[in-house]
């Protein structure tokens, strides 16, 4: 038989194992937490998902696709392919509330749609947009409106909105 020490020891080395085991298993979490920088995120919402890498952009009149690590744009545009994406991808608007939505949706007219392409994902983002005199109405990657300010050039590399 055991002496009572030689339990409590082999008890104390079973408990402490169990430990270094859970801190291990949380170690990647305590480093992303406590060690590295939380990206900058802003304080109004994405319209694309930031999280993901951009392949392509479709709209019924232009199309903006990623192809041989360069960016190409279907028209003729004064802007270059390269900033028309980067635009796109670092658009942030103000969120607008449902309540708000449901007060606009009577003056609101057709809508239009883009579809946006990911890598690795199977179905396309659909974003459906709607021009307004003030501002545009677009439904983001979280499924939520956000009202953009920017002239229609900014966005669109024709004129066809």
């Amino acid at each position: 038989m055991q002496s009572t020490s030689q339990r409590r020891r082999w008890n104390n080395r079973l408990i402490f194992g169990v430990l270094v085991f859970m801190v291990l298993l949380n170690l990647p979490t305590l480093i992303k937490t406590y060690l590295l920088e939380a990206p900058v995120e802003s304080e109004y919402p994405y319209l694309l998902d930031p999280n993901q890498t951009l392949q392509a952009i479709y709209s019924s009149q232009w199309s903006l696709t990623h192809e041989d690590d360069d960016w190409v744009l279907s028209v003729p545009s004064p802007v270059k392919a390269q900033e028309l994406a980067a635009r796109w991808q670092s658009l942030t608007g103000t969120q607008v509330p449902d309540e708000n939505y449901q007060s606009l949706k009577s003056r609101l007219s057709s809508p239009s749609s883009i579809e946006v392409w990911y890598a690795d994902q199977e179905e396309p983002q659909r974003i459906t947009f709607y021009q307004l005199p003030q501002f545009w109405l677009l439904k983001n990657w979280q499924g939520d409106w956000i009202a953009v300010t920017v002239d229609k050039n900014y966005l669109f590399p024709t004129d066809s909105h």
